[in-house]
C-alpha cells in the first residue's frame, strides 16, 4: 500500500509539472503577442505623430517659403550682403546675378554669394561670401577665399593718408615700390595685372581720376576716409610710419530696381560723370545700410556718414587693372606708395572706355 501510495504521489507531481510547464509555455506565448502588440501600436503612434508634424510643417514652412520667394525679401537680403562687402573689401566684388537668398524653418535668412575679382578683362572667381541673418539678429557673414598660396593674404587694407590722422610723410617716400618694381619687371608683356595702391596726400576722386586717366587702366575701386582714427574708432595696424586700417570702398555705380534687383551699373570709374554717378550711389548706399540697423559695424558706419555729409569724400589710392607695361608706370608717380598685386593672368584686354559702352 505505501509504494502504491508513493507511485500515486509521483504521479500526480508530474502531472502539476506538467501544467505548470504547459502553462509557461502559453504565458510565453501570451507575453511575445502582448510584446509585439506594445511595439506595432507605439510604431503606429510615432507615424502617426510624424506623418502629423510632417504635414503642420508643410502647412507652416510651404506658405512662408512661397512668401519669401515672391516677396522682395530675398533679393533685399542679397542686395544687402553685396553691399556690406563691395564697400568695405579692397580689391573684390560680388557677382550680382547670384539671387540666393533662402527661408529656413527657424525664418533665418540665408545666401550664398560667388565672390571675383577684376582682372584685365577677367573676373576671376576667389571665392565665395556664406551670409545668414536670424530672426531677431545682425547679419553674419564668412568670406571663403580660394587660397592659391599658403598663408597669403587675400585682401589688405590701403594705407591712410598721413595729413587725414595729423601725421606727415614726405613726398617720394617708397613704401614698398622697389619690391614691387621687381616683381613687375620680370613679367612680360601679354599680362594683364590688378593693382592696389595708397597716396601720400588726401585728394577728391576727380583729381586721383584726372592723375590717372592718361593711363590705358580701369579704376575698380577708390578708398574713402571717414574719418577712422582721427573721428571714428576702428581698428589699425602700424609699419614704421605708415598706418593702415580698414576704410569704406568707393566703388562703380549700381542701381537697384524697387524690388532689389540690378537695373544697372558700371564697370569702372572711367570718367567724371561714372565718377559723380558712383559717388552719389556711394552715399545712398551708406544711408540705406544704416536705415537697415542689423549688420555689424552700423554704430561705425552712423558716424562715417555723419563725417561725410560734413567733410566731403576724399580719398588715398585705388584699386585698378589693365595691361603689365600700363600698370607698371604707376609706379613713377610721386604720390603714389604701398602697392599690393592683387593678381595676375594671362592678356585679356580692350581699351579702357569700351568695358562701359
Amino acid at each position: 500500500m505505501l509504494a502504491e501510495r508513493k507511485e500515486l504521489e509521483s504521479m500526480k507531481n508530474d502531472e502539476v509539472l506538467s501544467e505548470w510547464k504547459e502553462q509557461g509555455e502559453l504565458d510565453k506565448k501570451s507575453a511575445k503577442k502582448l510584446v509585439w502588440r506594445t511595439r506595432l501600436s507605439i510604431s503606429f503612434s510615432v507615424l502617426r505623430t510624424l506623418i502629423i508634424l510632417l504635414l503642420l510643417y508643410c502647412i507652416y514652412f510651404i506658405p512662408v517659403s512661397i512668401f519669401y520667394d515672391m516677396s522682395d525679401k530675398g533679393a533685399e537680403f542679397d542686395r544687402l550682403v553685396t553691399t556690406i562687402i563691395e564697400t568695405r573689401y579692397p580689391g573684390i566684388a560680388v557677382e550680382k546675378t547670384d539671387n540666393s537668398a533662402e527661408i529656413s524653418p527657424l525664418l533665418t535668412q540665408e545666401t550664398k554669394q560667388t565672390i571675383y575679382k577684376k582682372i584685365g578683362d577677367w573676373e576671376m572667381v576667389v571665392g565665395e561670401v556664406v551670409a545668414k541673418k536670424r530672426l531677431f539678429g545682425d547679419v553674419q557673414y564668412t568670406l571663403n577665399f580660394n587660397n592659391r598660396y599658403l598663408n597669403g593674404y587675400e585682401n589688405l587694407n590701403y594705407a591712410i593718408a598721413p595729413e587725414l590722422i595729423g601725421e606727415e610723410l614726405k613726398k617720394g617716400h617708397s613704401g614698398n615700390n622697389h619690391s614691387i618694381e621687381e616683381q613687375l619687371n620680370m613679367i612680360e608683356d601679354g599680362y594683364v595685372v590688378q593693382l592696389q595702391f595708397s597716396t601720400i596726400e588726401a585728394m577728391a576722386p576727380n583729381e586721383l581720376l584726372e592723375m590717372l586717366d592718361k593711363y590705358d587702366i580701369l579704376i575698380n575701386q577708390m578708398p574713402v576716409y571717414g574719418g577712422e582714427i582721427s573721428e571714428v574708432d576702428v581698428g589699425y595696424a602700424r609699419a614704421g610710419q605708415i598706418t593702415f586700417a580698414s576704410s569704406l570702398m568707393l566703388r562703380p555705380y549700381v542701381e537697384y530696381t524697387d524690388d532689389h534687383k540690378v537695373s544697372s551699373y558700371f564697370f569702372s570709374l572711367y570718367d567724371d560723370h561714372s565718377l559723380q554717378t558712383s559717388i552719389d550711389q556711394f552715399m545712398s548706399d551708406l544711408e540705406w545700410l544704416v536705415d537697415q540697423g542689423d549688420y555689424y559695424d552700423r554704430d561705425i558706419d552712423v558716424q562715417r556718414l555723419d563725417y561725410l555729409k560734413e567733410n566731403g569724400i576724399q580719398v588715398y589710392g585705388a584699386t585698378i587693372t589693365g595691361p603689365i607695361r600700363e600698370v607698371e608706370q604707376l609706379l613713377e608717380e610721386e604720390l603714389f606708395y604701398q602697392f599690393h598685386i592683387g593678381g595676375i593672368e594671362v592678356w585679356k584686354w580692350d581699351e579702357k572706355n569700351s568695358f562701359n559702352d
